[in-house]
């Protein structure tokens, strides 16, 4: 939780900033205080919004989506900030994963009306390349379903960060980016076994000719000696 702030604010160390009624203003005064600590920051960064009250009798979400808590204090908050940080690294890993996707399509629709790889275009290669950034993404992703280590001082919490997690859909979304990441996976081994074993045909090709160049000359050169 970071200090000094007229409203409750959270900072995540994956690049997340989670704010409660601040004004535009006191974001960027925040975002300015954490410049220096952020690396490779977003173009346009992912937002997740939340209607929040208190005062309520027991902490539950709303038919509506508002989240309402029995107190606004820093260990519900912090939860809810929790959640909703996750909620949107998700959503940025998605919408990655979805343009991986999307450029593996045409490779994979090629090989499946022709049989082969083709020449090794740029597009071929930009596919592979983003397949291999979306494992590595997914080596340092962000464990959505696991529990906040706040739950281990406030155990009491854990029914309404249950609650949170299934409004968000946490647990469908990580299963979901799981499949996704393991079927880019094998899209990705098949298209470089394919590549290694195209490129073993070239070579071989390419040792058979020199051969027979060297047998044709020779031939040429006791022939018409």
């Amino acid at each position: 939780m970071l200090a000094g702030g007229t409203h409750p604010a959270f900072a995540f160390r994956w690049g997340a900033l989670v704010t409660f009624e601040a004004s535009a203003a006191e974001q960027a005064a925040l975002l300015a205080q954490l410049r220096g600590r952020i690396a490779n920051p977003l173009p346009a960064p992912l937002t997740e919004t939340a209607r929040v009250s208190g005062g309520a009798e027991r902490d539950e979400v709303s038919e509506t989506g508002e989240i309402r808590l029995m107190e606004l204090s820093a260990p519900r908050l912090g939860l809810l900030a929790d959640v909703l940080a996750k909620s949107a690294a998700l959503s940025h890993q998605e919408m990655a994963l979805a343009r991986t996707l999307d450029g593996m399509e045409p490779v994979v629709a090629r090989l499946s009306a022709q049989g082969r790889l083709g020449f090794l275009s740029r597009g071929l290669m930009r596919a592979i390349g983003a397949a291999l950034a979306a494992r590595g993404r997914a080596n340092a992703r962000i464990q959505a379903a696991d529990k906040p280590d706040l739950l281990w001082e406030h155990p009491e919490l854990e029914r309404l960060h249950q609650r949170l997690s299934d409004e968000f859909e946490l647990p469908e979304r990580c299963a979901a980016l799981e499949r996704k990441l393991v079927m880019v996976g094998e899209i990705m081994q098949t298209l470089l076994s394919l590549i290694q074993g195209q490129r073993s045909l070239m070579l071989e090709i390419a040792v058979a000719s020199f051969i027979a160049i060297e047998v044709v000359a020779t031939l040429y050169g006791l022939l018409f000696r």
